[in-house]
C-alpha cells in the first residue's frame, strides 16, 4: 500500500476518533455524569482549564488539515500538541469514563504514534521540507 496513502488515512483515522470522543463524552450515561461531577477535575474545574482545552481541539482540528495538505510546519505543530496534550493530561485529576470512551483513547494513542512514526522516521518526512 502507499504510504501516503496510509499517512492520510491515519489522519482522517484521528480526526474520527476525535469525533467519536466528542460525541462519546456528549452522550455518557448519566451515572457516569453523576460520577464525573463527584470528583476533582483538575485544571478542568476551572472556566480557564475548559477554554484551553476548546482552544487546543480547535488548534488541533486545524493541525490535522494542515498535515493532510503537508504543510511544513504542521509537522512541528503536531509534536508540540502531542506534548501539550500528555501535560494536559497529567493536570486533569480524577478522570471516570465508560469502556468506549477509554477505548477509544487507546486508539487514539495508537493512531497519533504512528502518525508521528511516519512524520519523523518515513519517507513521508520529506513532504514537510519545503
Amino acid at each position: 500500500m502507499d504510504l501516503e496513502k496510509v499517512f492520510r488515512n491515519l489522519i482522517l483515522a484521528d480526526l474520527a476518533i476525535l469525533v467519536a470522543m466528542v460525541i462519546a463524552t456528549v452522550t455518557e450515561p448519566e451515572y457516569i455524569t453523576a460520577l464525573v461531577e463527584q470528583v476533582d477535575q483538575g485544571i478542568y474545574d476551572t472556566g480557564v482549564g475548559t477554554m484551553f482545552a476548546l482552544l487546543f481541539l480547535v488548534v488541533y482540528l486545524v493541525n490535522l488539515f494542515m498535515l493532510y495538505k503537508y504543510i511544513s510546519f504542521g509537522k512541528t505543530l503536531y509534536l508540540i500538541l502531542f506534548g501539550i496534550s500528555i501535560v494536559l493530561s497529567l493536570m486533569s485529576g480524577t478522570v471516570v469514563s465508560s469502556a468506549f470512551q477509554e477505548t477509544l483513547a487507546w486508539l487514539g494513542g495508537v493512531v497519533s504514534g504512528g502518525i508521528l512514526i511516519l512524520l519523523y522516521y518515513s519517507p513521508i518526512k520529506s513532504k514537510f521540507e519545503k
